[in-house]
Formats: structure tokens, C-alpha cells, sequence
């Protein structure tokens, strides 16, 4: 009861994180719209609806309905009644929770759950968007499980949450000359997305080896979805959040030139492992990071970066690791099913946690071999998070059970294990 419990919270703050996020593009000219004035026009089996501008020069496009399931093409109009087409998607005001899509389907990322399930919408195989448009709201074209091929348009300077989230069969997107920003979930669980186009006149982005890099920093934005084993390029000096969120592939090697990772790096989105990619290798040369045994950590301050866990769910994480943060991916897993991680073993060496750091690594047993617990703090930003692991076995030396059983109460979670055990280092683990 107490595992719902937390799953339901932590899935009501997820969402009032993703309600509040700030989308300021959109916001810059809301009020340029009558939102309360409906407009109709029919083409073929597509009926569109969409609001006027106040000036009577723009329409935006908040729903098309389509007639039938079996259309496979969509030619999205450049007017609706004289009036250009500038937006696409469901304003914020017209929706009854946040991800709606354009075609008028719900999603819910944090559920897997796109909007493929009953939609007229999956049949299409292209759609073409005139060149007007401007803006695409979040969560437009989610769920269109037979769309092959995208290109956005020139205007488009921001692509924003969810839009192509689930898109099975999505292989090349053409993305605009003026594009500054792309939302690490627009194109989350698009297993089939293996080629990124853009002009080099871009000043954001660009492509090298099919993977998307931001120019600035030389940060890695997407990975190719791929089954074969994947070398970050050369050069690359950063990883973004869900990065690797749809690469299907046996393993990924970082380069010496990463000398930065974000949370979730190698993840598939919020609250889901990579069980896809099974092992993650970094370069020798690398003066950032470095592997040993299960894990990748960061050389500087002795913080887990990156957990693989074998085959049978265990994961030992080596003693090179004194350090705990949120910034941490797990790969070859997935903790969303049920013991899937079966076993962690934390080193005698473990100083110091941050809040989440025990909670990006979730097992149904958990073994402490240090005579003195780690030192625990959670940032202000941090709250929905429990300090210590929970919902698990937990096992920790019969010498240094009332010490462990002392912190566990004192950071509130002693009622939170399923059971306590003792066990003897000598004979091991």
C-alpha cells in the first residue's frame, strides 16, 4: 500500500512539474488570439478547427478531426478562411489536463501511454506542414505510429514538449534553419528516429555521424536509434538528459572529450531505465570519468555517474564511489518492473548521499558493507524523495545493525522497510 502511495505522489508532482513549466514562447502571444471564437472548415475526410487572430490576419489550428482510418497522407491548409495559418495544437485554456494532441488524443509520458490507442491519426504516413506556421504547441503529433518522415517548418524556432512522443515508425526529421530549441522529450520512444537533418546555416544545432550536437557547447541532444553498438563522436563534450532515450543498441562508448553527463543521460525518460542499452564504456584517455568494475564515476569527486547491472539484476557498485547525486543513469534495467534490479551492493567506501541519490537506484534488496552510514542531505529544490532506500530488503553487518537501524529511523524510514537482516562480511554477501 505504502509503494502505491509514493508511486501516486511522485506521479502528481511529475505532473504539477510538467503544468508549471514555463512556455514562453507560446505565452509571448496568447493574447493576439480570440480564443472564444470557433471557426470550422471541412477538406476531404479533414475537418479543421481553429481560432482567429484579434487582427483577423491568423488562424490557429487546435484540433483536426479526421474522418475514417484509413487516410495516409494529411496537407495541413496555409489559410482557414482567408486567414494564414500560424500555430498548431490545443491552447492551453481548451484542454482538460495538459497533453492533449492535435488530433484530440491524450497522453501521459509518465505512464507510457501515448496517443496511438484508438486514433485516426496512426494511419498517416506523412503529414505536410505549410511553411505559415510558426508555432507547435506541446503534444501535437504524439502518438502517429505510421508517420515516417517530418519536416518542420522554416519558421519553427522551438519544439517544445512531447511533440513527436511515441511516434513508432518516425525515421528522418528535417528540421528548420531558424530552429534555437528542442525539449528533451519531444521525440521521446521514437525507437525508428535514425537520421536528424538541418542546414548548416543553422547557428544552434548540428549533425555529425546522425547524431544531433548543440553548437555552443558541444552538447549531445539526441542519439540515432540504432541496434548496433554506438561511439559518441569525438568532440562531444556534454550529454544531455534522455539522450539515448530511443537507442536500442548493445553498448555506447563516451570519447575522452565528455567531460559532462546530465541526469538520465543514457535513460529512456522520468521514472524508466534504458534496459535497451546493456553496457556503456568510457575511454582510457577520458580525464573526466573512468569505469570500474559496474560503474562509471566521476574522477574529481568520486560520484556515480552511470550503473550497469548484470544480467541477473545485480549491481555492485565499486569502491571507487564515495559519492551519491541525482546525476546518475542505469542502463541494462528497468526498475519499473517488478525486482527487476534484484540486488545492490553499496561500497564500504560511500561517504556522502544527496537526495535523490538512493532513489535513482531502486532494488528489492539492498546490502550497506561500511561500519558507519553515509552522510545524507536533501537540497531545498529536492522533496518528494525519501533519503534512504525503501520498499526493500535491506542487510547490513550484525556489528553495525543498531548503527544503521539509528539512521534509518532518524531520516524517517525505518517503517518503510520491507524487512531487515543481518549478515556476516566473512562469509559474504
Amino acid at each position: 500500500m505504502k509503494r502505491k502511495v509514493l508511486t501516486v505522489l511522485c506521479i502528481m508532482l511529475f505532473a504539477l512539474f510538467i503544468v508549471a513549466a514555463p512556455d514562453v514562447y507560446a505565452a509571448a502571444k496568447s493574447n493576439a488570439w480570440d480564443a472564444g471564437k470557433k471557426e470550422i472548415e471541412v477538406k476531404g475526410a479533414f475537418t479543421f478547427y481553429s481560432h482567429p487572430s484579434k487582427d483577423g490576419k491568423e488562424a490557429w489550428i487546435y484540433n483536426i478531426k479526421i474522418k475514417g482510418k484509413k487516410n495516409k497522407s494529411l496537407s495541413i491548409p496555409k489559410t482557414i478562411r482567408g486567414k494564414k495559418v500560424t500555430r498548431l495544437g490545443t491552447p492551453d485554456d481548451m484542454r482538460e489536463e495538459l497533453c492533449i494532441t492535435l488530433f484530440g488524443g491524450h497522453i501521459e509520458p509518465w505512464h507510457d501511454y501515448d496517443a496511438s490507442y484508438n486514433n485516426a491519426a496512426t494511419t498517416l504516413r506523412s503529414i505536410k506542414i505549410p511553411d505559415t506556421v510558426e508555432v507547435i504547441e506541446n503534444s501535437s503529433f504524439s502518438g502517429l505510429n505510421s508517420l515516417k518522415t517530418i519536416k518542420l517548418p522554416k519558421k519553427i524556432k522551438e519544439i517544445g514538449r512531447y511533440v513527436f512522443y511515441g511516434c513508432d515508425s518516425l525515421k528522418t526529421v528535417v528540421l528548420p534553419d531558424n530552429l534555437k530549441k528542442i525539449d528533451n522529450s519531444a521525440f521521446w520512444d521514437c525507437p525508428s528516429l535514425q537520421n536528424f537533418k538541418i542546414s548548416k546555416k543553422n547557428k544552434k544545432f548540428q549533425i555529425k555521424e546522425n547524431f544531433l550536437i548543440r553548437k555552443k557547447d558541444k552538447a549531445l541532444v539526441y542519439a540515432p536509434s540504432t541496434g548496433k553498438e554506438l561511439a559518441i563522436p569525438e568532440g562531444t563534450k556534454k550529454i544531455l538528459s534522455y539522450a539515448f532515450n530511443s537507442v536500442k543498441s548493445p553498448a555506447v562508448h563516451i570519447p575522452a572529450s565528455v567531460t559532462e553527463m546530465e541526469q538520465a543521460a543514457f535513460e529512456k525518460r522520468g521514472l524508466r531505465e534504458n534496459i535497451d542499452i546493456r553496457d556503456v564504456t568510457v575511454s582510457e584517455a577520458n580525464p573526466v570519468y573512468a569505469r570500474d568494475g559496474q560503474c562509471i564515476y566521476k574522477k574529481s569527486d568520486k560520484s556515480l555517474a552511470v550503473a550497469v547491472p548484470d544480467e541477473k539484476g545485480e549491481l555492485f557498485i565499486s569502491e571507487m564511489v564515495e559519492k551519491l547525486t541525482g546525476d546518475i543513469s542505469l542502463v541494462n534495467c528497468d526498475t519499473a518492473e517488478v525486482d527487476k534490479l534484484t540486488k545492490v551492493v553499496y561500497p564500504k567506501n560511500l561517504k556522502h548521499v544527496t537526495v535523490p541519490g538512493f532513489g535513482r537506484i531502486n532494488a528489492a534488496n539492498v546490502y550497506f558493507t561500511g561500519a558507519v552510514p553515509p552522510e545524507v542531505t536533501r537540497p531545498k529544490s529536492v522533496s518528494a524523495h525519501a533519503k534512504l532506500p525503501i520498499f526493500c530488503n535491506v542487510y547490513v553487518p550484525e556489528a553495525y545493525e543498531t548503527a544503521y537501524k539509528a539512521w534509518y529511523k532518524e531520516n524517517d524510514c525505518l517503517s518503510s522497510v520491507n524487512g531487515w537482516h543481518t549478515y556476516n562480511p566473512e562469509t559474504g554477501l
